[in-house]
């Protein structure tokens, strides 16, 4: 006849309550095995410690905030051996105002006196938001790569798992799943309402001793947290001191591109300034030696004309040369900027062709021609060889001014 559940179930509860008379821990039997339980508030943390003693030694209840508010330690026998059990806050989502998670933290280590032989990474099994993500995250970057060699993932209220199995529920999130094989895939399943099931708990202190002798009894110290803290700080001064040259490398970047700019724009405003300049003295020379040539040569003519040798004969013919010839220049200019001009460009915008060009320019030394010829006839006493001087005085203006 098969015995009923209840009672098989009884009966491996104390068959398990026997096995506790076994010691797991190997090479180190005489030293205290001490656990660090680390995890947020509502995970399990006390109650876990409660029933790793089978014991009330650590205040447990149901709470949004946290029940325990500082670092408690427990010493007492499990096994048959010494186990030390340091109870923790939550140090990453205290509700608590006055409450110095840093130094909380660092006195957790302190009460492990030589180090902590494990800790014990409490998460909630029913839910995994990104509350949790962000705890996991801030154990990783606080205790450092170091502190996951002794890490033992703690999934608490496995009463709440339903139908998956646990590997199930680990693979089905990515982040969670990662962490897991970070962490060496050592993860325990446990249930804080059985508090009879000793069973979770051998299964647990196997876990534990396994973990010890693959440490070979080393532990993580504050010591190590400290290290953990000054790299972090330094590769952060590193990567603000990066980031601070590359800023800087911009701005010098950017300052000399902006230097050889404005270099380049005041060379060139140099060059175009020195060219005008030129220019400009190339055009008065060149409108001087016009003025002065028929300004004599019509001064010369007309005193020949005129057969008289006195100075003011002289004089006109000297302003009535200079007048044609600056008459023709003027005429030239204007010439010059009515080829330029939109009015005798075609509606598509395109240039005039060569022959329209040399038509016009011809038009402007005609003009010239014709306004120093005018000017002469009047201011050259009606003297033929004076008027054709003049004209022919406008005609090289205009010429002049056109190219």
């Amino acid at each position: 006849m098969e015995r009923p559940v209840s009672l098989k179930k009884q009966e491996e509860n104390m068959m398990y309550q026997s096995f506790e008379n076994t010691v797991f821990r190997g090479e180190a039997d005489d030293e205290d095995l001490r656990l660090l339980l680390i995890g947020k508030t509502g995970s399990g943390k006390s109650a876990t410690g409660n029933l790793i003693f089978n014991d009330r030694v650590f205040e447990s209840e149901k709470s949004s905030s946290s029940v325990t508010r500082v670092c408690k330690s427990h010493t007492g026998s499990v096994h048959n051996r010494s186990v030390t059990v340091i109870d923790t806050p939550d140090f990453r989502f205290s509700t608590h105002t006055d409450f110095d998670s840093d130094s909380e933290l660092k006195r957790a280590l302190e009460l492990c006196s030589a180090g902590a032989h494990v800790i014990l990474l409490f998460l909630p099994l029913s839910t995994f938001t990104e509350q949790e993500m962000e705890f996991i995250s801030w154990f990783e970057q606080k205790f450092g790569a170091e502190a996951l060699r002794f890490t033992l993932v703690l999934f608490t209220h496995a009463d709440q798992r339903h139908m998956r199995s646990l590997g199930e529920m680990i693979r089905a999130n990515p982040q969670l799943s990662a962490f897991i094989v970070r962490c060496g895939q050592r993860y325990h399943e446990f249930n804080i309402k059985a508090p009879a099931n000793r069973r979770q708990v051998t299964e647990l202190m196997e876990k534990i001793d396994r973990l010890v002798s693959e440490n070979r009894n080393s532990c993580y110290t504050l010591e190590v947290m400290l290290e953990t803290e000054r790299r972090r700080e330094e590769e952060k001064r590193a990567e603000e001191e990066r980031r601070e040259r590359e800023h800087q490398m911009m701005l010098d970047t950017v300052r000399e591109e902006t230097e050889m700019r404005v270099r380049r724009e005041i060379d060139e405003e140099k060059a175009g300034k020195r060219e005008k300049d030129l220019f400009f003295k190339q055009i008065k020379l060149k409108y001087l030696c016009v003025f002065m040539v028929f300004a004599v040569v019509s001064g010369g003519v007309l005193v020949w004309r005129k057969d008289s040798s006195h100075g003011w004969m002289f004089t006109k013919g000297f302003f009535t040369g200079g007048s044609a010839s600056t008459a023709g220049v003027f005429t030239g200019v204007f010439w010059r900027l009515l080829c330029k001009s939109q009015l005798i460009r075609s509606s598509s915008h395109e240039r005039p062709n060569t022959v329209r060009q040399l038509l016009l320019k011809a038009a402007g030394v005609v003009c010239g021609l014709s306004a120093g010829a005018v000017i002469g006839h009047f201011l050259g006493g009606n003297e033929l060889p004076v008027t054709a001087l003049a004209g022919l005085a406008g005609a090289t203006g205009a010429f002049t001014a056109i190219q």
